[in-house]
């Protein structure tokens, strides 16, 4: 039988609060060598790449499945004010 392990590591940085906040604070009293602020700028640039194609994504099946909606609803006639 397989388990869930009792701790999940987030894949992205800004999927763990903690995380990120160790990471700012890090920041902020400049504890990061330049390579490492190099190598944690490259990972938030994938990051927010794959989140914007992510997003792309979802806006496209929001699209299609309002158009959907829209193709499937009964024309109702409209009512107007006298």
């Amino acid at each position: 039988m397989i388990s869930n392990p009792a701790i999940v590591y987030a894949d992205r940085l800004c999927d763990s609060d903690t995380m990120t906040t160790k990471l700012i604070y890090r920041i902020r009293q400049n504890q990061l060598a330049p390579a490492e602020l190099d190598r944690l700028q490259a990972r938030c640039n994938r990051e927010l790449s794959e989140l914007r194609r992510e997003l792309d994504d979802l806006l496209i099946e929001l699209r299609a499945d309002a158009d959907r909606f829209a193709s499937e609803a009964p024309s109702l006639p409209r009512k107007t004010a006298a």
